[in-house]
C-alpha cells in the first residue's frame, strides 16, 4: 500500500516540480529561438535550401521518373540566381527559387545534372554528363567483396597470416595513377583489420586497383610481407571514451548580458560596421554572401561571396598505398557533409563562446535524405584585444565572427570568418583530428633503422611503436569574389624592393612600394614573395578616395605552402590549380570549383588552367580572385594520438578605401570621408606602375 504524503511536503514537491518544468521550457524556448527555423521563415533568394526543399527536390526527380531509388545523389543544392539578380534584389521582391541536383546511377555509370524549380515543381535542366566520377559513396565498399573473392588477394593474405573474415578494405579514388577508363570509378585499395584496437592502422605491402565500374579486381600488388601486417594496439583516440589530461580551471564565461551588438535575421547578420548574409552549401561548406562595410551610413561592398572553394591532401610516402592518398576532401567528400551520421553540432564553451548564436545547417546524405543541424555555423562577438592605442586612448576591439566546423574523416576543420570595426576582414582556418599513419616495421627513429627511409630519413615520424604518421600537405582554394564599391575592379601586385645604392639612396636605406598592374587572367598566377612582402590589391576602377588614392583591398597572405610532389607526377597533375598560389579570372555564373566540377575526372580537365586559356582582360572586369593557401605536416609526437589545433590564414585589408583611421578621431578631425570620383580611364596612380616582376616558378625535373 503506498503512503500518502503530508499535504504540506505534497504542495512544495508540485510546486518545484512546475518551476523546474517552467525553467526547462523556458531553456528550451531561448534555445529554439537561437536555431529553430527553417529558410521559408525569412525569405531570400540566397538562403541555402531546408530540409522540406531537399525532400521536394528528390521526389520531383522520382515523380518525373528521371530517377529510380537506386540513383545516388553526389549533390543537392541551391542553384543560386543570376549574381545581377542578387544585385538588384530588394526585401519583397519576388524572386527565383531553384535548386541543383547531380545524380549518379551506377547501373549505367552516369552521371546527370538537373536543375529543378521549387515553386512550379518542374524539372528546368535534366542532362547527362558524359566522362565525369562523382565523389564518394557508401556503396564504394563493395570494393572489399570482388577483392575477397579474387585469388592473389587471398594470397596475399594467407601469406601473411592473415585470416580474410578479419580484414576489410579501405580505399582512395586512384585519380591521375588510375589503369581503369578515364570514367570508370577506381579505387586503390589496401587491406585493414576489422578489430577496433588495429582497423586505423593499414595492412602495408598489399594493394589492389579496383575498378567499381566493371565490378572487378584490375590487380594486385604485393610486395612479400616486407611490410608491417601484424595486428598491434596503436591506442587509436576514441572522442567516445576520451578524457583531458589539463588541470581542473576555474570556470570562464563569457556572456552579453545586455544582449549582442549584432542581430541575426534567418541568415542575414547585421553589427554596426558589417552586414552579411552566411550560407552552409553541401559542397564548400560555409558561404559569406554580400558583406557590406557601414562608413557613415553609407554602405560599401567589399565581399559579393566568399568561400573555401577546395581543399586537397597529399601524403608523401613511396608505398603504394599512401602514395595513392591525394584527396579531394571538397570534391570527393564533400567537406565531410555526406558523413550525415558523423556530422556534429558546435560545442558551446569550446569549439565557440558561449556568448554565440547559432544558424541551423541543411545537409543529405547520398540517398537525398535531408539533416537538419541546428547550431552548424556560430554568430558571435569577441574581444580582439585593442583596435586601436595610443597613450590614454585605447579602444577594445569587437569583432564579428562566424564559424563552422567539420569532421572529414580523421581531421577536423574549421573555418573562422572575422569582420572587425576597422574594415579589416580575417580567415583562420584551424586543424585538428587525428594524423594519417601508416603501420612499419621499426618502434624507434634513432638512426640506423632502413624501414621506408630515403639516405636515413624517414617519410613519416614514428609517434608509437610500429605506428609512422606520414608526412603530408594541405591546401585550400579560396574563392574571394570581391566587389570593391561596386563590380568594376582592377587587381594590381605590390611589391617592396631596397633602392639600388647611388644618388638615389646614398644612405643605402632607402626601399619603396611598387605597383604592377595585373592586366589580363595569364599575368594573374602569382606566388606570395617574403623577400618583398608581395601582396595583391583590388581597387575600385572608376574612383579615389579624397587623397587621390585608389580605394581598394589588399590580400595579405600568411603562412604558405608549394606542392612538394614534383612536376609531372600525378598527385601534381591532379591538382594543376595549384601551380600558383594566386591566380584571378573574369567573373562567370558556373566557374566555380578550382580543380573543376568532378575533380576525380581522370579524361576531363576542368578548372582554373582550363578557365584562363582565352587570358581575358581583367581591366574594370567583375573578377574572382582565387587564393591557394597550405600547410606542410611534418607530424610531432605531441600530434598523437590526438592533434592540437593548428591556426593558419590570411587577411583582406583596406588599402586607401578610407582616407583616414574609420574607429578613430578627434575634435580636429574631419568626421566623414570623401570619396572623388576619377574623370580619366583609370586613377591617377597608376601611371606609377611598373612590369610585373618575374616570378619564381618550380624548377623541378618532370618525374616519370
Amino acid at each position: 500500500m503506498k503512503r500518502k504524503l503530508p499535504l504540506a511536503l505534497f504542495l512544495t514537491v508540485a510546486v518545484f516540480s512546475l518551476s523546474a518544468l517552467l525553467y526547462s521550457s523556458c531553456i528550451q524556448k531561448t534555445e529554439a529561438a537561437k536555431t529553430g527555423f527553417t529558410a521559408a521563415q525569412f525569405p531570400h533568394p540566397l538562403n541555402p535550401l531546408d530540409t522540406v526543399e531537399i525532400k521536394l527536390v528528390k521526389q520531383i526527380l522520382l515523380d518525373e521518373k528521371k530517377i529510380d531509388t537506386t540513383y545516388r545523389f553526389y549533390l543537392i543544392n541551391l542553384n543560386e540566381p543570376p549574381k545581377q539578380e542578387i544585385l538588384a534584389y530588394k526585401k519583397g521582391d519576388d524572386f527565383r527559387r531553384e535548386a541543383f541536383a547531380s545524380v549518379y546511377d551506377r547501373a549505367s555509370n552516369k552521371t546527370y545534372e538537373a536543375i529543378v524549380d521549387l515553386k512550379t515543381k518542374k524539372i528546368l535542366l535534366y542532362n547527362h554528363i558524359p566522362g565525369v566520377t562523382p565523389g564518394f559513396f557508401a556503396k564504394d565498399s563493395v570494393a572489399t567483396e570482388f577483392l575477397m573473392k579474387d585469388e592473389r588477394w587471398l594470397a596475399g593474405l594467407k601469406k601473411r597470416n592473415i585470416n580474410p573474415d578479419s580484414v576489410k578494405t579501405s580505399g582512395v579514388f586512384a585519380g591521375e595513377m588510375g589503369i581503369a577508363p578515364a570514367d570508370h570509378r577506381e579505387l586503390i585499395c589496401v587491406p585493414e583489420y576489422k578489430n577496433k584496437k588495429y582497423e586505423h592502422l593499414p595492412i602495408d605491402g598489399l594493394v589492389a586497383y579496383v575498378d567499381l565500374t566493371d565490378s572487378k579486381v584490375l590487380k594486385v600488388l604485393d610486395d612479400g610481407g616486407k611490410g608491417f601486417y601484424k595486428p598491434a594496439d596503436i591506442s587509436y583516440f576514441d572522442s567516445d571514451s576520451a578524457e583531458s589530461l589539463l588541470p581542473p580551471t576555474k570556470p570562464l564565461k563569457i556572456t552579453s548580458p545586455e544582449g549582442t551588438s549584432f542581430t541575426v535575421e534567418g541568415f542575414q547578420v547585421t553589427s554596426n560596421k558589417w552586414s552579411m548574409r552566411v550560407g552552409l552549401h553541401n559542397r564548400e561548406g560555409l558561404v559569406i554572401y554580400e558583406a557590406k562595410y557601414n562608413d557613415n551610413g553609407n554602405w560599401r561592398s567589399v565581399i559579393y561571396r566568399a568561400s573555401m572553394a577546395e581543399m586537397y591532401v597529399p601524403y608523401g610516402s613511396t608505398d603504394l598505398g599512401h602514395t595513392a592518398w591525394n584527396y579531394y576532401d571538397g570534391g570527393a567528400y564533400r567537406m565531410g557533409q555526406l558523413f550525415t551520421k558523423k556530422m556534429c553540432k558546435l560545442k558551446n564553451g569550446s569549439d565557440v563562446p558561449e556568448n554565440s548564436v547559432y544558424l541551423p545547417g541543411f545537409f543529405h546524405n547520398e540517398k537525398g535524405k535531408p539533416l537538419q543541424i541546428d547550431s552548424a555555423v556560430a554568430v558571435f562577438e569577441e574581444f580582439g584585444g585593442p583596435i586601436t592605442r595610443h597613450g590614454k586612448f585605447s579602444e577594445d576591439a569587437r569583432n564579428i565572427a562566424v564559424k563552422y566546423f567539420t569532421r572529414i574523416g580523421n581531421y577536423d576543420y574549421a573555418f573562422k570568418w572575422i569582420f572587425r570595426e576597422d574594415g579589416q576582414i580575417d580567415l583562420t582556418a584551424e586543424l585538428t583530428g587525428i594524423v594519417g599513419i601508416k603501420g612499419v616495421n621499426r618502434v624507434t627513429d634513432a638512426p640506423g633503422t632502413e624501414d621506408e627511409s630515403y639516405n636515413g630519413t624517414y617519410f613519416g615520424t614514428l609517434v608509437a611503436p610500429h605506428v609512422e604518421a606520414v608526412n603530408h600537405q594541405h591546401f585550400f582554394s579560396f574563392r574571394l569574389d570581391l566587389d570593391v564599391d561596386g563590380t568594376e575592379n582592377l587587381l594590381e601586385e605590390m611589391n617592396t624592393s631596397a633602392l639600388p645604392a647611388g644618388k638615389n639612396n646614398p644612405w643605402s636605406n632607402a626601399f619603396v612600394m611598387q605597383m604592377s598592374l595585373i592586366k589580363n587572367e595569364k599575368e594573374a598566377q602569382r606566388n606570395s614573395n617574403t623577400a618583398s612582402n608581395r601582396h595583391w590589391m583590388i581597387a575600385n576602377a572608376n574612383s579615389t578616395n579624397s587623397l587621390g588614392q585608389q580605394k581598394s583591398y589588399v590580400l595579405m597572405p600568411g603562412h604558405n605552402a608549394s606542392p612538394l610532389a614534383l612536376p609531372g607526377s600525378g598527385p601534381r597533375k591532379m591538382a594543376d590549380f595549384l601551380e600558383s598560389q594566386l591566380w584571378a579570372t573574369a567573373y562567370k555564373e558556373r566557374e566555380s570549383f578550382p580543380a573543376g566540377d568532378y575533380p576525380n575526372s581522370r579524361g576531363i580537365k576542368d578548372g582554373l588552367p582550363s578557365w584562363i586559356i582565352d587570358n581575358e582582360s581583367l581591366e574594370k572586369k567583375d573578377m574572382v580572385v582565387w587564393y591557394n593557401m597550405g600547410i606542410t605536416h611534418i607530424v610531432r609526437p605531441e600530434d598523437w594520438p590526438v592533434m592540437n589545433v593548428h591556426a593558419m590564414g590570411f587577411s583582406l585589408i583596406p588599402f586607401g578605401f578610407f582616407d583616414k583611421n574609420p574607429v578613430a578621431a578627434n575634435k580636429h578631425s574631419v568626421k566623414k570621408s570623401k570619396v572623388a570620383s576619377s574623370k580619366i580611364s583609370l586613377p591617377p596612380d597608376m601611371t606609377l606602375c611598373v612590369p610585373l616582376p618575374k616570378d619564381k616558378k618550380d624548377s623541378g625535373k618532370k618525374a616519370g
